[in-house]
C-alpha cells in the first residue's frame, strides 16, 4: 500500500491509473476476485471487492475506483452465455471496462448484430482492458427497441482522450466510440435479464447464487468501497497531521480545540458506520442461498444504503478537508486530493440520495417504483 500511496500524486498528474500498480494487482490475482472458480477465479463475492476496493482506494482514490469496476466487471462477464465467458476468462485476469449508456445504432444481422457509430463516457479502466461491455438498444423490424448489453474487444473501440475534471483524474475515465462492429450472438445479453438476475450466466454459474443477483442491486458493490477508503484515507492524512500539530503545541492550548476533537469524531464514526452497514449487505449477498431475499423492500434498502454510505464518506471527507484549514488548499495535499476524488466519485448515479431514498420511500409505503429506480421486476 506505501507504493500506491507514493504514486497517488503522479496517478493524479497523468490522468491514469500507474501500470505497475495493475501489474501488481495481477501478480496478486487481484483482479480474479469475482472470477467464476470454472475459470480459475476465487469468486469471492461482494464483501471481499468492498474490502479490497476500500484498503486501495485510502492509498489512492482513482486506483481504487478502476481496480472496483474492473474486477466486479469480471462478475458482469459472467452472466453472458458460455462462448462469451470461455473467450473471456481464455486469458488469466484478462479485464473489462464499460459504459452502460452507449449511444449509436444497432441492427439484427444474421448470427449476431451490427453496432454503429457508437459513442459513450466515463469508460473508466479503459487503459487497461481488453473487453468493453456497452449498453444499447438493438431496433428490430417493427421498430420497437430492445436493450441490450454486448460484449466487444478493445481491437474495435477508440478511445477519445476527453477527460479534464476536478477530481478523479487518475481513472482515466475517457469516452470512447466505436465505428463499426459486428457482434455475434454469444457476446450478448438482454437488458432485461440482467436486471432481474435471470442471464445465462445465471444459469451456469447456479451453485453460486452471486451471479444470479440483479444488476442495479449488485454492481454498485464494486463501486463503493472506493469513496469509503477515500474518506478512510482522508480520516489518516488529517490524524498525522494533526498530530504533528498538536505534538508542537502546549498541553493547554492545544485542550482549546474541543470543537475539531468533535469533528474528528464525528467523522470517524460516519466513515465507520457506512463501512459496517455495507459489508453486512455485501455478505448477506454472499451468503445468500438463492435471490428470494431480495424482496422489492429489501432491494430498495440495499440501494438506498449505498447511497447513504456514499453521502456519509463524502460528508466526512469535505469535514476533515475543512479541518485541514488553509494546507489543505494546495494542490500537493493529499486531504485536497481525497476531497476532490470523494465529491467526484459520489455523483455516480448509483449513490444519489434523492433518488434512492424516494425509491425507499415508494416501496416501504406499497406504491408502485418509479420507471428508473431499478426496482422493477
Amino acid at each position: 500500500m506505501p507504493a500506491i500511496r507514493e504514486r497517488a500524486a503522479e496517478v493524479d498528474k497523468n490522468r491514469r491509473v500507474a501500470s505497475e500498480t495493475i501489474d501488481e494487482l495481477k501478480q496478486a490475482s487481484l483482479f480474479a476476485l469475482m472470477t467464476p472458480r470454472a475459470y480459475g477465479g476465487m469468486e469471492k463475492g461482494f464483501a471481499p471487492l468492498v474490502e479490497v476496493t476500500r484498503a486501495l482506494s485510502s492509498a489512492c482514490g482513482s486506483t481504487g475506483w478502476v481496480y472496483g469496476v474492473l474486477a466486479g466487471h469480471n462478475w458482469m462477464v459472467a452472466l453472458f452465455p458460455q462462448q462469451a465467458q470461455d473467450e473471456v476468462f481464455s486469458v488469466d485476469q484478462s479485464l473489462t471496462a464499460s459504459v452502460f449508456r452507449l449511444s449509436g445504432e444497432v441492427t439484427v444481422e444474421q448470427d449476431g448484430y451490427r453496432l454503429k457509430n457508437g459513442e459513450g463516457r466515463f469508460c473508466s479502466g479503459v487503459d487497461f482492458a481488453d473487453w468493453v461491455v456497452v449498453g444499447c438498444a438493438v431496433k428490430r423490424d417493427d421498430d420497437v427497441l430492445e436493450p441490450r448489453y454486448f460484449l466487444i474487444p478493445m481491437s474495435e473501440v477508440e478511445v477519445v482522450d476527453d477527460w479534464h475534471t476536478a477530481g478523479m483524474r487518475g481513472t482515466g475515465s475517457r469516452s470512447i466510440r466505436i465505428k463499426d462492429a459486428f457482434i455475434p450472438e454469444y457476446r450478448t445479453v438482454l437488458s432485461a435479464d440482467i436486471m432481474k438476475g435471470t442471464t445465462p450466466g445465471a444459469e451456469i454459474h447456479k451453485e453460486t447464487a452471486v451471479y444470479s443477483a440483479p444488476f442495479p442491486v449488485a454492481l454498485p458493490f464494486s463501486l463503493i468501497g472506493a469513496p469509503l477508503g477515500m474518506a478512510a484515507g482522508a480520516l489518516e492524512v488529517s490524524l498525522e497531521g494533526l498530530k504533528k500539530k498538536f505534538g508542537a503545541m502546549d498541553p493547554d492550548q492545544a485542550g482549546e480545540s474541543g470543537s475539531l476533537f468533535a469533528r474528528l469524531a464525528e467523522c470517524s464514526t460516519d466513515i465507520e458506520a457506512a463501512t459496517t452497514l455495507i459489508l453486512a449487505d455485501a455478505r448477506k449477498l454472499d451468503n445468500a442461498s438463492d435471490m428470494s431475499i431480495l424482496t422489492p423492500l429489501e432491494r430498495a434498502r440495499m440501494q438506498r444504503n449505498l447511497a447513504y454510505a456514499a453521502q456519509k464518506a463524502r460528508y466526512a471527507t469535505t469535514k476533515l478537508f475543512e479541518s485541514a484549514g488553509g494546507s489543505g488548499i494546495y494542490d500537493g495535499s493529499p486531504i485536497q486530493r481525497f476531497w476532490r476524488d470523494a465529491n467526484s466519485s459520489t455523483a455516480h448515479t448509483a449513490f444519489g440520495w434523492d433518488q434512492a431514498a424516494s425509491g425507499y420511500g415508494r416501496i416501504a409505503l406499497d406504491l408502485p417504483p418509479s420507471r428508473f429506480s431499478g426496482l422493477r421486476r
